[in-house]
């Protein structure tokens, strides 16, 4: 049974990436719609993970203590009445508190799965397992590009956000029919929370970790999720943006595999980690830069690599996982917490650039925009160099 739990939760943590990146396609349907500018299109896009950062805490400590099942059957729920509310809503206020929902129920998923596979799977399996689930999930971040906008033109984007809440409570009642009860920790209180939260936080070298992470992350899920579709539009004058995002979505999946098998293969975390970083790192360098000026071609294969790096959030869970084999759910939600919300605070702070350079020609403004996640990418791979090797166990 523990593979058909592992299947479920994949699927579940699809949808998670399916709901959180769904708001890049949107764009001119909401602005017809609701007339949203930039500086708002990327408040509400950044709703989501405003809440998904807000729940990993509390989510850890309840997937430690109530098990995964209880866990991800609620988060599902929830996550499918944000999809309906968003769908129904008929003013923008009602699009943020749709978003915010949807953010609170997906946050569940993730966790919900690492969880699941440091309980059911041996630790030469966790780094390749890992890799695989966040493969899977990626998935979701193809369908929320090219699918998801055909999809939308096909049907509007009120039925689609009917039918991807539908989802969403299938996938709730799945969980709850067939993956086994579990928890049996200590009852979630304030004072074991916080007591957990002390013991992650209390590990100093969790910190470079959790930073690097967060770079990585905000960099990726801005890109992929909100911004990356407007700036193939605006820049290149091209209508093929959700097809270069899905590109990126693609390379965070190969990327994910292979950073968590090369990591278990070398018996490394940190080295894998380190060179994803810098390889990130320099394929922003080129985007900003030298972006404009590629060909179909070239920018098809940055989009991928920009992607592939980004996969190496896979190596982070396995740190955080090793570092704290005793709640490995919260310590998880800790670094998960730091890491969504940077992507927030980049999405929305990359709209708010982008309105200040309003009077710029769209080339030079988003390239003053982006220089914002260019730099978080240079900084996680500073970081990266000093985080620490915890494979076959960690001593402080």
């Amino acid at each position: 049974m523990r593979w058909v739990g592992w299947v479920l939760l994949c699927i579940c943590f699809l949808m998670a990436y399916l709901l959180r990146l769904s708001a890049g396609v949107l764009r001119i349907p909401l602005e017809a719609d609701f007339s949203l500018s930039a500086t708002s299109f990327g408040a509400m896009s950044s709703m989501v993970f405003y809440a998904y950062t807000l729940m990993q805490i509390p989510v850890g400590a309840l997937a430690d203590s109530k098990g995964v099942r209880l866990t991800v059957t609620a988060g599902m729920t929830a996550a499918g009445a944000g999809a309906f509310i968003f769908a129904m809503a008929p003013a923008p206020w009602l699009l943020f508190a749709g978003r915010v929902l949807m953010g609170m129920g997906v946050s569940v998923a993730f966790i919900s799965s690492v969880l699941f596979m440091a309980d059911n799977f041996s630790g030469e399996l966790f780094g390749t397992l890992s890799g695989v689930t966040s493969f899977i999930g990626n998935t979701g971040g193809i369908l929320a590009q090219a699918p998801l906008a055909l999809m939308i033109a096909a049907l509007t984007w009120r039925s689609t956000f009917y039918i991807l809440g539908g989802v969403c409570f299938a996938l709730a009642l799945g969980c709850w029919l067939t993956i086994p009860p579990g928890g049996g920790g200590a009852p979630v209180s304030a004072a074991s929370l916080a007591a957990g939260v002390r013991s992650v936080l209390g590990k100093w070298r969790i910190y470079p970790v959790a930073a690097s992470y967060t770079a990585t992350s905000a960099c990726s899920l801005a890109l992929s999720g909100t911004w990356g579709v407007s700036w193939v539009a605006a820049v290149l004058s091209r209508s093929d943006g959700p097809f270069f995002v899905s590109l990126l979505a693609a390379g965070t999946m190969c990327g994910a595999v292979a950073s968590g098998r090369l990591s278990d293969v070398m018996r490394s975390r940190k080295i894998p980690l380190a060179l994803f970083a810098g390889g990130q790192a320099l394929a922003w360098l080129v985007l900003v830069f030298a972006g404009r000026g590629l060909g179909g071609f070239g920018l098809a294969v940055l989009f991928f690599f920009l992607g592939f790096f980004a996969g190496s959030i896979v190596i982070s869970w396995a740190i955080a996982k090793e570092m704290n084999p005793s709640c490995t759910g919260l310590a998880v939600a800790v670094i998960n917490t730091a890491a969504f919300f940077g992507v927030a605070v980049v999405t929305s702070l990359i709209g708010v650039l982008l309105d200040m350079s309003a009077h710029l020609p769209a080339p030079e403004a988003y390239r003053n925009a982006f220089l914002l996640p260019l730099g978080g990418a240079v900084l996680g791979f500073g970081l990266s160099l000093i985080a620490p090797e915890t494979f076959g166990g960690w001593r402080e």
